[in-house]
């Protein structure tokens, strides 16, 4: 996919409406900045190519983007950041809160980028063009083989603000039934909280993922646990 391809495909991502920082679409101003940049990096004993605008990386899940931009004081500069491919071909990213007869169950996840075990709500991506909501009775089946009974929409979260253009939905779910953790996946097994104990988790730095403490975060202030 080239960059111009995916301005086509996800204009949203190049917006410049009520933005602060302006992406630069023209074509002679970033090729001079370009050729600027690789000169410095050159001199420095950089590689070239950390010079280049334009979809830089890609890969079947992620796309990293470099593009030139203007800052409010009229800095101009490259501003680098990562999409899923997911979110390009419209596949809704969903986080399930879980409870079953009054406890909350997290996952016992392993996690290739940290290195680590982590307790988590399930989450994921789905198929095309379905609902929110149908991701997320789907990643609840896939993850842990259980049914969702009642599912509350608590709205939208973005991980990394800083570096990520990604959007997910958070939901709270009742589970009908309770199935078997996706070993094959890295869930190495169910535990089952309380709002109290999961709360004292998140406290204490056994929880640290962002996409559970946000989840929990805004079950909470809606009053729903």
């Amino acid at each position: 996919m080239k960059y111009d391809e995916l301005k086509k495909n996800a204009p949203h991502l190049f917006s410049n409406h009520n933005a602060a920082i302006k992406i630069i679409t023209d074509q002679s101003i970033i090729n001079n900045w370009e050729k600027i940049r690789k000169n410095e990096l050159r001199e420095n004993g950089y590689p070239e190519q950390w010079g280049d605008t334009g979809l830089v990386f890609e890969d079947p899940y992620f796309v990293i983007i470099r593009d030139l931009v203007e800052f409010p004081n009229g800095k101009i500069w490259f501003y680098s950041r990562l999409i899923n491919q997911a979110d390009i071909k419209g596949v809704q990213g969903v986080v399930v809160m879980p409870e079953f007869e009054g406890k909350i169950m997290l996952l016992n996840n392993f996690r290739h980028a940290t290195r680590s075990w982590h307790y988590e709500f399930p989450r994921g991506f789905g198929e095309p063009n379905k609902t929110a909501k149908y991701q997320a009775q789907e990643e609840i089946k896939e993850e842990t083989g259980s049914n969702i009974k009642s599912l509350i929409d608590l709205g939208s979260y973005h991980n990394n603000t800083g570096m990520e253009g990604n959007e997910v939905q958070l939901f709270y779910a009742k589970l009908a039934s309770i199935g078997k953790p996706d070993k094959a996946s890295g869930i190495e097994s169910f535990h089952w909280v309380t709002t109290t104990e999961l709360e004292k988790l998140i406290r204490d730095d056994t929880i640290t993922d962002g996409f559970t403490i946000a989840a929990y975060t805004k079950a909470k202030l809606q009053g729903i646990i």
